[in-house]
């Protein structure tokens, strides 16, 4: 099974992030799959809108937890390597020249939110929920949500979330 699914109906390509098993948290092989789509829906001219989307019950829980705590003393290479192919995918989805439209199914936590809130349109299910997340791990935000956040609802409200 595909950890990222991309599809293409007419002008419109959908990614779908496709880990629903582990809330589809990022991995590696979820990172550079994400970053490859980005890189291809960007420069596909026929491509006219992007959709992102999750498969299942959840947007995107963030990093793989699980994954970063087996890591043992290479966690901070990991999660920084993981970050960086991450935010390179962010960066280019937020530079295409077409409209990026987040469907937001489910909770968006951690790096997961960042990624919900970065699109052009965002939809949300009325059972989706939005979790900062890292405050409770003791770790600093990533995922552009220092960057996106305060844009979108104002510094003092992005400070009280």
């Amino acid at each position: 099974m595909s950890v990222l699914l991309l599809e293409r109906e007419g002008a419109v390509a959908k990614i779908t992030l496709n880990r629903p098993d582990a809330a589809n948290a990022f991995d590696m092989e979820l990172g550079r799959a994400l970053l490859d789509a980005a890189i291809e829906v960007d420069a596909d001219a026929s491509v006219r809108a992007v959709v992102l989307t999750g498969a299942g019950k959840m947007f995107c829980a963030g990093g793989d937890i699980g994954v970063m705590s087996s890591s043992g003393d290479k966690v901070g290479a990991v999660i920084g390597e993981l970050a960086s192919t991450l935010h390179l995918a962010m960066s280019r989805l937020a530079r295409m020249n077409k409209p990026l439209v987040n469907l937001i199914n489910g909770a968006a936590a951690g790096a997961g939110y960042g990624l919900a809130i970065s699109g052009d349109v965002v939809l949300a299910a009325r059972s989706a929920v939005f979790n900062a997340a890292y405050a409770a791990l003791g770790v600093s935000p990533d995922g552009g949500l220092t960057w996106l956040l305060p844009r979108l609802v104002g510094l003092r409200r992005a400070q009280e979330i």
